[in-house]
């Protein structure tokens, strides 16, 4: 019992170690992203004056003005927003045959029999083209940054002076209903609100109905200034089936029903406003910047005359434009911070519109004053200098509509163009940070013996307390000796390498240097913005080359041994290419390969479409299940969906069986895995079923059923994984009598999984002592005990991440259990790690793009945050994680499968060695440890050249479109796997730490000695 606590003490200790040197080097990485983060992806500065009514009167006009600014033309306005609203849908070509064209028979009804009462606008919106951001923009005028598309879904009241405000201000009373986004942005603003969850992109009807049940109830009470509805249903509907869909074409029609019955019940003293907050692709998504999300409709409706034109012609207005616009319509003062310019066609008067124009450019240079004042920037004074010198030269009567519309415009210009500014200081910090991780983990894998020490570990701690106080620091400027001990240490970690280096020249193999070769042609190819468009593409035709690699390496392997040379230049003997394919295991390895490549090709099928593929056709696998139209194709669908969860059910629970992890029902563990992977693969095959029958009678959606099966299948993993995590071995002893011997085998265990192991070991049977005289004991998955336990965890955990990712790619994800099982045959041909690493990782991006995915914000998968969850969920941290889970889904299951190429060469001698040798276990842990510092230094790699190329390209015409998401989806990736290689580590040492428990137990039935 003391030697049994004292194996594990020692595993404890070892492990513990080993678990903080890999969180440093997670850390290590983690700091180089802020850091870089913080000087790439800059917000603007918000200015929180107030505008009022005091604040420009004169010299805007010769007369003084009877309102606040000027005089209004309108008392109340309607807003109708309604998202999504693409400009194509509302100005469609009479003759399209496109189910989502001309369904706005009212608008233009309207544009043709009252041109002079109605205008049509396409309303361009300013990337991001997410909601949140839109409305910010929409109600303050002000311009929206990079990095404010990460706060989509995490609104924050709006301190910068907006239009709300200013209506409240002017004791203006306004009603709001639908999008609770709103809510968030202006609490307690609103005399009236009818909020309605907007986060479930599945719902189309919810929000919308709840609007209409108030909306005309409201329009005859007439107790409002400013009503605002802000409906959903459109742009629920194109994230659902996307825009060529039959419910598209209902939902518009709805909404030209609406606009007709408000056009009717409107007073006489009021405008209508209905637009859109940004567009969507073909596939129904947005949050890029294509001209398909860019480009919403705006129109304007009012009793009274609008403008003087006799037709309607296509006009194009920015959606800043909007709040200046209403603000002078309305007389309330324009808010502070706008840069939008007014509609010059809305005011009808000359002079009105002369009038409100400087009204407009003297808010907009007295913003810029104000700016400029407050933040002291050189270089944006020197741009505004001669503008402001313009300005400040022209006389009142020279300061015409067109000339102040003019310097709107330019202001507008140059602000957009400063606050795409960057912090080349720390943006340097954070580049050299990685670097310095890359080479110190480089250091701990060729010096062994300083991953066991905890000198490292110290200086490392101190280092981070270093990094601690720059992160908490309030200004910007960066401590001068975190730069100069940062120096330091990368400098005598090159030192060590490079001496490294030049005493093992001689040792380093052929196929380390092609592998290294493909892992840099990988990691430069984000300099090129054409590559990164292409990734899926260039990791594919890797993969490829490094399963040819493997079959060339193994076949000279072999030609050696038979020539009995350790050198590959045999002469004296040649084999034929037919005595060669007779040789079984090679003819198989050819199988495995040539299958290989082609699972590899499979992964075209799931390229999902983004706006620089020009010629791109999204398979009907990634299409919404909703949106296919053709019979069979849904029915090709739903059968390769179904075969793939059963080929995902059976290949683990094959391997479990075959080596006996399975055979006991009296465990415990054995029926909980049992009984949860078959309740999750049901769950998950009965939940598709539910979802596909759903389309077809939409009532089913309304009870709790398409929630209930997702659940099971979390309860299913939860379950499992207690009882895994309190005793995770499935490695288990069964003594039975010598007589009873083949009837016990033949009853209880298969023999193919025994036979093997009782031949190569019938010695220590018949020579147990006297204390075993009579018995014989089977010991159940010993040659694969680690391995074993390990593909338990996994199997369950793949069958969730299937779930997450949706019945389409469920076929991919049976190609990356496929993979994985040949990259193991692969493997136990003893191939340097460093080739089998730098594949693993290129399998994950492979797969991330065979998964559907795309770095772009557009192809986020907002579904996955429903799946098993409510839209009106509150903890949005659950729906995040289901999002990013579906993100990451190759680099977790690669992670947690990484330990396997350890197990799969040699855990059969340790397994036999453990329970006497503790140096054994100690070298295991080390290799896995090992494993996983040179999976992250790839992926480090990968992620040093991706923050390079930002920074090179910073002032790239495609930085923000290409360059800054690729930035952004690879910190995501590396932070989920980073998280998960953690996890995988503590499973390990777990599963290390158990399984010494269980040799030490029955320690007497493997001696062959028992005295």
């Amino acid at each position: 019992l003391h030697l049994h606590y004292l194996i594990f003490d020692l595993f404890r200790n070892m492990g513990s170690m080993l678990f903080l040197k890999l969180l440093v080097a997670v850390l290590g990485y983690c700091f180089g992203i802020f850091f870089f983060s913080r000087g790439f992806l800059l917000t603007r500065y918000a200015l929180l004056h107030k505008s009022s009514c005091y604040d420009v009167q004169y010299p805007v006009s010769s007369s003084s003005p009877s309102g606040c600014w000027v005089k209004s033309k309108y008392k109340r306005a309607i807003l109708l927003v309604v998202d999504a609203l693409r400009y194509d849908f509302v100005a469609s070509p009479k003759h399209s045959k496109k189910i989502y064209h001309n369904k706005f028979s009212l608008v233009n009804e309207l544009l043709s029999k009252k041109p002079s009462n109605s205008m049509l606008f396409k309303f361009i919106a300013d990337p991001p083209t997410t909601t949140l951001q839109r409305l910010k923009s929409l109600t303050t005028g002000s311009l929206p940054t990079f990095v404010d598309a990460g706060t989509n879904f995490a609104g924050t009241a709006i301190e910068e002076d907006n239009l709300i405000d200013q209506m409240i201000n002017q004791g203006r009373k306004i009603t709001f209903m639908g999008d609770d986004t709103w809510m968030a942005l202006f609490p307690n603003h609103f005399n009236k609100s009818y909020p309605y969850p907007s986060f479930d992109v599945k719902d189309l009807h919810t929000v919308d109905d709840g609007i209409l049940a108030h909306l005309y109830d409201e329009l005859r009470s007439n107790s409002w200034d400013l009503l605002i509805a802000h409906f959903l249903g459109v742009d629920h509907c194109g994230h659902k089936y996307g825009p060529n869909h039959p419910e598209m074409a209902k939902k518009l029609h709805q909404m030209d029903i609406v606009i007709r019955n408000v056009t009717k019940m409107m007073p006489d003293d009021t405008i209508l406003f209905v637009f859109g907050d940004h567009g969507m692709t073909q596939n129904g998504d947005h949050g890029g910047d294509s001209e398909e999300e860019l480009s919403a409709a705006l129109f304007a409706y009012s009793s009274q005359r609008l403008h003087l034109e006799k037709e309607n012609v296509q006009r194009v207005a920015a959606q800043l434009n909007l709040v200046p616009t209403l603000a002078l319509l309305l007389d309330i003062p324009v808010p502070f911070s706008n840069l939008g310019a007014l509609i010059p066609e809305l005011f009808l008067d000359k002079e009105d519109r002369t009038q409100a124009a400087r009204v407009n450019v003297y808010q907009v240079i007295r913003y810029t004053e104000t700016y400029l004042r407050n933040f002291h920037d050189s270089v944006l004074t020197e741009r505004f200098s001669s503008l402001l010198k313009i300005f400040n030269n022209l006389e009142a009567d020279e300061l015409t509509a067109e000339k102040s519309l003019d310097i709107v415009h330019k202001v507008n210009t140059i602000f957009l163009d400063s606050w795409a500014k960057f912090h080349l200081g720390w943006m340097t910090l954070g580049i050299v940070t990685i670097l310095e991780t890359i080479v110190s983990s480089l250091v701990i894998v060729r010096f062994p013996d300083r991953a066991e020490s905890g000198r490292l570990l110290f200086l490392k701690c101190l280092h981070f307390a270093l990094f601690f106080w720059a992160v908490l620091a309030r200004n910007e400027s960066i401590p001068p000796v975190i730069g100069i001990t940062l120096s330091i240490e990368l400098t005598m970690h090159l030192h060590c390498l490079v001496g490294k280096l030049f005493t093992a020249v001689d040792s380093i193999r052929t196929m380390d240097l092609i592998s290294l070769f493909f892992m840099f042609l990988h990691a430069f190819s984000v300099f090129s913005n054409s590559y990164i468009v292409n990734e899926d593409a260039v990791v594919r035709y890797i993969i490829q080359a490094f399963f040819i690699i493997f079959f060339i390496s193994t076949v000279r392997k072999y030609l050696a041994k038979q020539c009995g040379l350790h050198r590959f230049n045999c002469k004296t003997r040649k084999l034929s290419l037919f005595e060669w394919s007779k040789k079984n295991d090679y003819l198989n390895l050819t199988i495995f390969v040539t299958t290989g490549m082609l699972i590899i090709r499979c992964g075209v099928w799931y390229r999902r479409c983004r706006e620089e593929l020009v010629k791109c056709t999204m398979s009907l696998f990634l299409l919404p299940f909703g949106s296919l139209l053709d019979r069979n194709d849904k029915i090709i669908r739903m059968l390769v969906s179904c075969i793939s969860v059963w080929i995902i059910y059976i290949i683990p629970k094959r391997y479990l069986q075959d080596n006996g992890h399975l055979d006991s029902d009296s465990r415990l563990l054995v029926l909980v895995c049992k009984f949860c992977s078959k309740l999750i693969s049901w769950s998950l095959m009965a939940g598709w079923a539910y979802s596909w029958l759903a389309e077809e009678v939409p009532k089913m959606m309304e009870n709790s059923l398409p929630l209930f099966f997702p659940r099971c299948c979390y309860a299913g993993f939860v379950f499992f994984f207690i009882f895994y995590i309190f005793d995770p071995l499935f490695t288990y002893t069964n003594v039975v009598d010598r007589g009873a011997k083949l009837v016990s085998v033949n009853v209880h265990f298969p023999i193919h999984s025994l036979h093997a192991y009782v031949k190569e070991n019938w010695k220590t049977f018949m020579t147990n002592g006297p204390t075993n005289q009579g018995k014989l004991v089977f010991v159940h998955g010993l040659k694969t005990a680690l391995s074993g336990s390990l593909v338990a965890f996994i199997w369950n955990f793949t069958l969730i991440l299937t779930l997450l990712l949706g019945d389409g790619a469920s076929f991919s994800m049976v190609c990356l259990l496929l993979i994985s099982a040949i990259l193991l045959r692969l493997n136990k041909e003893e191939h340097s790690i460093l080739p089998v690493i730098i594949f693993m990782v290129e399998l994950c991006f492979h797969f991330f793009y065979a998964f559907g995915h795309q770095p772009t914000f557009a192809a986020i998968p907002w579904d996955a945050a429903f799946v098993g969850v409510p839209g009106n969920f509150k903890y949005l941290w659950l729906q995040s994680l289901l999002v990013m889970l579906n993100i990451s889904a190759s680099f977790v299951f690669v992670v947690l499968f990484l330990p396997m190429v350890v197990f799969t060469r040699d855990e059969h001698s340790f397994a036999m060695q453990v329970a006497t040798s503790y140096a054994q276990g100690r070298n295991c842990s080390m290799r896995i440890f090992t494993c996983n510092v040179l999976f992250l230094t790839v992926l480090g790699t990968k992620l040093f050249f991706c923050v390079l190329a930002c920074a090179l390209h910073r002032r790239h015409l495609m930085v923000w479109k290409i360059f800054a998401p690729k930035f952004i989806f690879e910190t995501g990736l590396f932070f989920v796997t980073s998280v998960f290689m953690l996890i995988q580590f503590i499973l390990v040492l777990r599963l290390q730490s158990r399984f010494c428990f269980f040799l030490q137990a029955n320690k007497h039935y493997f001696s062959h000695n028992n005295d």
